[in-house]
């Protein structure tokens, strides 16, 4: 099995419960419970052996206060549990790793995560964060002024704590969220007309449309396409898309 997964707009930690993945065409098989960042691009990745996997996703307002520490430091990569210096996360690691049962993983997961949540919750950050990101979100075509007005700070202010809660700078995010919702029409309509999709996203043209598109899927739409009618081919078309929802 094979495939490209696209960057969704949020962090996410992630078990392999089997064989690792190979991503980007490497394997790493200490790395089989980690933190995964918010990804600026899609990743390849395939596996050799039987597969499975337990995801837990974030919200992007959300990992903050569960990690306890800046979401920058986690941009773009995927940091092995054992490596966090909070050493209830390679504790977690292991929990997951070894349970019998995928409930009582899930049972590890969601008492950890509250005991993370006693410590590190901000009602206040919270709430100035959620707005802005339930905003761009709905409207990924807004720009960063409008966002910080929101959240009432000046736009350095916005884009540092954004980026230290979230992970990702706010236009880069805006960007993302654009290419999630084009992703979900080509899906829906399967036409090769983009037309409707550049009108309703605000691309200036068929181009620019191309070139953010490709940016981030490492494929143009029209390809991108393909690989999805590949999908349902190989009958895998239903485990990617419930991913990306």
């Amino acid at each position: 099995m094979e495939m490209n997964i696209m960057p969704k707009g949020c962090m996410k930690w992630m078990f392999h419960r089997q064989h690792p993945l190979i991503v980007n065409g490497i394997v790493n098989t200490s790395m089989v419970g980690t933190v995964c960042g918010c990804y600026n691009s899609a990743t390849h990745v395939r596996s050799d052996g039987a597969t499975y996997l337990l995801f837990v996703f974030f919200k992007p307002y959300a990992m903050k206060m569960v990690m306890g520490m800046p979401c920058k430091h986690f941009f773009d990569s995927n940091i092995d549990m054992d490596d966090l210096e909070n050493p209830g996360f390679k504790v977690l690691k292991r929990q997951v790793l070894e349970s019998a049962s995928d409930s009582l993983a899930i049972d590890y997961i969601e008492k950890f995560i509250l005991r993370q949540l006693e410590r590190y919750y901000d009602e206040y950050s919270v709430r100035r964060i959620f707005s802005v990101c339930d905003e761009m979100e709905r409207r990924p075509f807004l720009d960063v002024k409008h966002l910080a007005d929101l959240a009432c700070l000046g736009e350095r202010q916005f884009r540092r704590i954004y980026l230290e809660n979230v992970g990702i700078t706010p236009k880069r995010m805006l960007c993302i969220y654009r290419f999630i919702k084009a992703t979900q029409m080509l899906q829906h309509s399967l036409s090769r007309d983009f037309s409707s999709i550049i009108v309703q996203l605000g691309y200036t043209d068929h181009s620019h449309f191309n070139k953010d598109f490709r940016k981030i899927a490492g494929m143009s739409p029209s390809e991108y396409l393909t690989h999805i009618e590949l999908l349902r081919q190989n009958l895998v078309l239903d485990g990617y898309q419930s991913y990306h929802q």
